[in-house]
């Protein structure tokens, strides 16, 4: 129980980072002419793309909030929604993850001398950080060919005032990442 809320708060923090660190990304299909796309549905009924046991671990307020976010932002750039089972040129869905990371810093051979105070440093200092790291994903299907177009994603190493701030930040993620949809 205690493991599954740490992850259920992890993935909380993870869809509200912005501010600090995030990082986006995105890949498409470069022979994809995205030009005729006007309309977009979700690929399902329930668009996030994860097990039963993943779909637990992100609370239903924060994956309408994603779904909200997505919705208003492709609204903002001009693509108007269809209901679901509707021909929509495109459709999307979302995945959200979050996994523990290592963050090794070591001080290499060329740092070892005289130091300012005269004393030679002989030693070699490693420092190992553990991070919770999440990410946010938004996948784009050409909705006649049904095969994937378009991938945006944005990382972020989460902190515990991510958690508290998730209604205030997931909006920002989604904007970041669909700040690169459709490609240029």
């Amino acid at each position: 129980m205690k493991s599954l809320l740490a992850v259920a708060v992890a993935a909380v923090m993870l869809l509200s980072g912005c501010a600090t660190g995030l990082e986006t990304r995105a890949d498409h299909d470069p022979s994809q002419n995205f030009s005729g796309y006007r309309t977009f549905a979700w690929i399902a009924e329930q668009p996030m793309m994860a097990s039963p046991e993943d779909m637990a671990r992100v609370s239903p307020l924060n994956r309408r909030r994603i779904e909200q976010a997505i919705e208003k932002e492709l609204a903002r750039k001009g693509f108007q929604q269809v209901p679901q089972g509707q021909a929509a040129d495109f459709v999307v869905s979302y995945t959200v993850g979050a996994r523990d990371r290592l963050d090794v810093q070591s001080y290499p051979v060329p740092y070892r001398g005289p130091w300012l105070w005269g004393w030679p440093y002989f030693g070699h200092d490693v420092d190992v950080t553990t991070y919770r790291e999440g990410t946010l994903s938004i996948d784009v299907f050409d909705g006649k060919t049904h095969q994937p177009v378009w991938h945006g994603w944005a990382t972020k190493r989460l902190s515990d005032s991510d958690a508290r701030n998730a209604a205030e930040l997931i909006p920002q993620a989604v904007s970041s990442i669909l700040k690169r949809f459709p490609p240029r």
